[in-house]
This record gives C-alpha cells, sequence and structure tokens, in this order.
C-alpha cells in the first residue's frame, strides 16, 4: 500500500481533505441559513476563513442570535483551543449565543457554562456523493445526505429550540 498523504488523504476523504471540510461545513451553514430565512429572521453569514461567529440572526435589523455550527462526524474531536476559540466567538455578543453541532464531539458542558445554547442535531449532513463514498465504505453511522426530509428536521429542531428560548419566530 502505498503511503504518500495524497492517496492516504484520498482513501479517508472523497475529495482533497481541504475541499471535504469546507464543503461540509457550508452545507449545514446554508441549511441553517435557508431555515432561519423561512422562519422570518434575516441572516448573515461570516466567510470561514474570518475568526468570527458562524451566522448572525436578526430581527427587523435587531441582531437576536449568535451561532457557531460544527457539521462533524463521531470520528471528529473538539480541541481545547476549537473550544476556548468558539467560547470567545460567541461571547463577543450580548444576545442568544448558540453552538449548533452535528454529533457530541467530546464534553460539551463548558459551553452551558459560559451561557451558550447548545443545539444537537444527532447526525453529520452530507452532500450526497460524499454520503456515498462514506457508505462503499460502510462509515454511515450518524451520517446523512442531504435532502428535504433533513432540512424539515433541522427547521423543527431550530423552531423548538428558538421557542424554549423565549425567540417567537414565524412559521410558513
Amino acid at each position: 500500500m502505498r503511503e504518500d498523504s495524497a492517496f492516504n488523504e484520498h482513501y479517508h476523504f472523497p475529495c482533497k481533505r481541504k475541499k471535504y471540510t469546507k464543503t461540509v461545513g457550508e452545507l449545514l451553514i446554508n441549511i441553517l441559513r435557508e431555515v432561519f430565512s423561512e422562519i422570518g429572521f434575516e441572516v448573515s453569514i461570516n466567510p470561514p476563513e474570518e475568526n468570527s461567529v458562524d451566522l448572525k440572526v436578526f430581527r427587523e435589523n435587531q441582531l437576536v442570535l449568535v451561532a457557531e455550527v460544527l457539521n462533524w462526524s463521531i470520528g471528529s474531536r473538539l480541541t481545547k483551543n476549537r473550544e476556548r476559540q468558539i467560547t470567545d466567538n460567541l461571547n463577543q455578543f450580548n444576545c442568544a449565543r448558540v453552538l449548533i453541532h452535528t454529533v457530541p464531539l467530546s464534553p460539551l458542558n463548558k459551553f452551558s457554562e459560559n451561557g451558550i445554547s447548545l443545539i444537537a442535531i444527532g447526525y453529520q449532513i452530507l452532500p450526497r456523493h460524499y454520503y456515498t463514498f462514506f457508505k462503499h465504505k460502510e462509515q454511515v453511522e450518524r451520517r446523512n445526505p442531504y435532502s428535504k426530509q433533513v432540512v424539515m428536521d433541522i427547521k423543527r429542531l431550530i423552531i423548538n429550540s428558538l421557542r424554549n428560548t423565549g425567540i417567537a419566530c414565524n412559521i410558513h
């Protein structure tokens, strides 16, 4: 078996790792933008290369929620440095602060201790061709392909979470 990094990287991911992480990360952020827009909010997304929150959610030009978004797999781990970075990013704002994550990455109680709400989706969302790649490798535990049903599930989860935090939303 070849040991060069390009071969190993392609064996573990359906494309180069950098492209994979960018595509998967943007997928969930775009789903969330769509969901928040459908229920009556304006949404601003920060480019991934910026060290800031991923989503800013507004109602009538007033910032009501900021979120960091992690569309990670069960094999992902949250480092202390990344945990601190997420906490620092969210705590810059005086509104609802949320970490929206796909699967439990490691103990997340530090976020709650810092006034950050957690919304767990329960599975990683992948573009269909990425999902197919992992299905052939029998690695689809807690992974789902992007679909209308996934978007509906996330919408329901977001609406319930907003209601629990006292943020009203328009349901279409």
